[in-house]
């Protein structure tokens, strides 16, 4: 009991590895002498009386073909998630299909629901277009989930910034905003949108975004979410994107509620110098008619706003000060914080979390958080 066979080598056993190797000799005839004669070497090292090398040789061997040493358990095997449905989106010239239901990377019910030692459900990915090129086409969204006991229905599409030149899931203002929602029952689902400077112009973020809400709001009973509870939270150009949605999606994915955080609202900003450029259309980004603020109407739907007075690059007074007003001429509530302490692209910070929190709390779309 618990004793190595005397035929055993790394984990396995010695008739084992010599018919690895008597194969590898095999595809050496086809491939070439070099690598038969490779094969029928490790096989003269793996004789008795050779115990050390080959033990170290074997081990080598198995991590190479992925066998684990000792007690192994067969791979679970993954599931499909199936849906055939699927819908057709143009702009200008760029083509667009809307999500297959069989696009999760990895298919939720493949994998285990928790991973080991920890609470917290795993997260599952889905490409924007999967019939798409990825190399050309990068857009995709992950899903972060709390546990099944805190779970509130509601979801919210994370918007991370960047200038519209990167995104990317894993980035501060992503995947950490995303697990800050879970503590709060909330579903996150972070978007990575194409960016201008991979050549995908304005307005392919906004066609991302309509491809992601669709998604979402068609699979939310699914996820055991509520449809009609799906908001948007945007950071810098992400906040852009977040309250240009908010404001210009078609009703039946627009976002029920909108947190933004530093957000780009006037696209010609900063207008009084600052560390970054306005955005040129003429370069590929919005145009000053696509300012957020610009586009408010009685239908947008409550906001969280966040700004720093001394933002370089996004600064409160152009751009949630504006967007504030907008808002409130039109009788949309507001919830408006700023600080002074942070600089922009700080992501995640209690001078706005903590009001945040209670602001969704009073939503009722969020739980308090567990002490």
């Amino acid at each position: 009991s618990g004793t190595m066979p005397s035929d055993a080598v790394g984990g396995m056993r010695r008739p084992e590895i010599t018919t690895i190797l008597m194969v590898a000799a095999g595809v050496g005839c086809t491939f070439g002498a070099g690598f038969a004669f490779g094969a029928a070497t490790l096989a003269m090292l793996l004789r008795p009386g050779n115990s050390g090398l080959a033990n170290f040789l074997s081990r080598r061997l198995a991590a190479l073909m992925g066998i684990q040493e000792g007690p192994s358990q067969p791979p679970e095997a993954p599931q499909e998630h199936h849906d055939n449905s699927q819908q057709h989106h143009q702009h200008h010239h760029e083509h667009h299909h809307d999500l297959h239901h069989k696009s999760p990377i990895w298919p939720e019910h493949g994998n285990p629901a928790i991973l080991s030692g920890a609470q917290a459900p795993r997260p599952t990915h889905f490409l924007l277009r999967p019939e798409a090129d990825p190399r050309l086409d990068r857009a995709l969204f992950v899903r972060y989930d709390p546990p099944p006991e805190r779970k509130t229905g509601a979801i919210i599409i994370v918007c991370p910034g960047g200038n519209y030149d990167e995104c990317d899931v894993y980035c501060g203002e992503g995947q950490p905003v995303a697990q800050w929602l879970t503590k709060l029952g909330i579903t996150g689902v972070v978007l990575q949108y194409r960016c201008v400077s991979q050549g995908h112009y304005w307005p392919a973020q906004f066609e991302d975004f309509k491809v992601c809400a669709r998604r979402v709001k068609r699979e939310a009973r699914s996820w055991g979410c509520d449809p009609k509870k799906v908001g948007v939270l945007g950071f810098s150009a992400g906040g852009h994107l977040a309250g240009y949605a908010a404001c210009k999606a078609p009703p039946e994915i627009a976002p029920k509620l909108q947190v933004l955080v530093y957000p780009s609202i006037d696209t010609e900003t900063p207008r009084e110098g600052g560390d970054i450029d306005p955005w040129y259309p003429d370069q590929g980004y919005p145009a000053p008619e696509e300012s957020v603020h610009a586009n408010v109407g009685p239908d947008a739907p409550p906001a969280f706003l966040a700004g720093i007075p001394s933002d370089d690059c996004c600064p409160a007074k152009e751009n949630t000060d504006p967007y504030s007003e907008a808002l409130k001429e039109h009788g949309i509530p507001v919830e408006y914080v700023q600080d002074d302490e942070h600089g922009h692209g700080c992501g995640l910070q209690d001078w706005w979390t903590e009001p945040c929190e209670e602001w969704l709390i009073k939503q009722g779309w969020a739980r308090k958080q567990d002490a």
